[in-house]
């Protein structure tokens, strides 16, 4: 497992700050940043005609929410990595942590750029987080729960931001500074999730039967409760798009099934994962 961290600290030794990598030139106000096809306002509003103008609104609006996950997940990570300090980890993962606390920071201040210029700085993009912050803050950084829960949140935004590189390769319509912050926060989270991989395997064997037993029992709620948080529109966001009566239009989305299904998607290679770990095998985890 060190040999694994030393590769993974070298691999992030060199650092290139996001904001300055991107070509902001390039934007480009007549192209998506989500390919139309997982920004679809189809059976979510009412009445309203899904103009081309309305669609782009509504990926930029979709591609600030993953930015505001992003912004949200990187903070709680930061505060708790953080909390005790660094002279009790070992030099590997110690490295591994510093790391991403830098790395994360980039993302955050490329993120926050990204909702100002979709022009949805101040509104309520992302559902109700209350409770997985809280849950988040008494989980210990030594514990395996807690690298458990950072692979899982880590997992499902960059599956989504990879499926939407993949879905936009063949007709490349997407905005290329969207493409390019995509690309850029992958390369770094690859890396973050291989590293959450390994301290999550490092920490497993310490658990015992019952330990893993309520975790599985619990993931399923959190895991649910992410996913809404992270992967629906809320009311206000859709208000910012001039949709009527946005409180029902978010209720659609919630029901909407192709909609449930990306989520579901987004959340099993994670899932997958925690059940190779023995973390939850042979423990069912519903989601949605």
């Amino acid at each position: 497992m060190t040999t694994a961290l030393r590769r993974l600290g070298n691999a992030g030794a060199a650092y290139r700050d996001p904001l300055a990598a991107v070509d902001w030139q390039a934007a480009d106000p007549d192209r998506p940043w989500l390919p139309l096809s997982m920004a679809n306002l189809a059976g979510v509003v009412d009445g309203v005609p899904l103009s081309r103008e309305l669609m782009i609104r509504f990926s930029r609006s979709e591609f600030a929410r993953l930015c505001a996950a992003g912004l949200w997940l990187e903070g709680l990570l930061i505060s708790r990595v953080t909390a005790r300090g660094f002279l009790a980890h070992e030099t590997d993962e110690a490295r591994i942590m510093l790391q991403e606390v830098r790395e994360e920071s980039g993302h955050g201040l490329l993120f926050l750029e990204m909702i100002e210029r979709a022009g949805l700085s101040g509104v309520r993009l992302l559902g109700s987080t209350a409770l997985l912050t809280w849950v988040a803050h008494r989980l210990d950084s030594d514990d395996a729960a807690f690298w458990a829960m950072v692979f899982v949140g880590e997992s499902v935004t960059d599956t989504f931001a990879v499926r939407a590189l993949k879905d936009s390769e063949a007709s490349d319509t997407l905005c290329p500074v969207a493409r390019q912050v995509l690309a850029l926060h992958h390369r770094d989270e690859a890396r973050h999730i291989a590293a959450a991989r390994v301290l999550l395997e490092q920490r497993v064997a310490h658990m015992t039967w019952l330990d893993r037993l309520v975790f599985a029992r619990t993931l399923g709620f959190l895991l649910n409760r992410f996913l809404a948080a992270t992967l629906f529109p809320t009311p206000a966001s859709l208000r910012a798009l001039g949709i009527p009566d946005p409180a029902a239009a978010a209720r659609r989305a919630r029901a909407c099934p192709e909609r449930r299904r990306i989520a579901a998607a987004c959340a099993q290679p994670s899932l997958d994962l925690l059940a190779c770990t023995g973390l939850i095998g042979g423990v069912p985890v519903a989601t949605l």
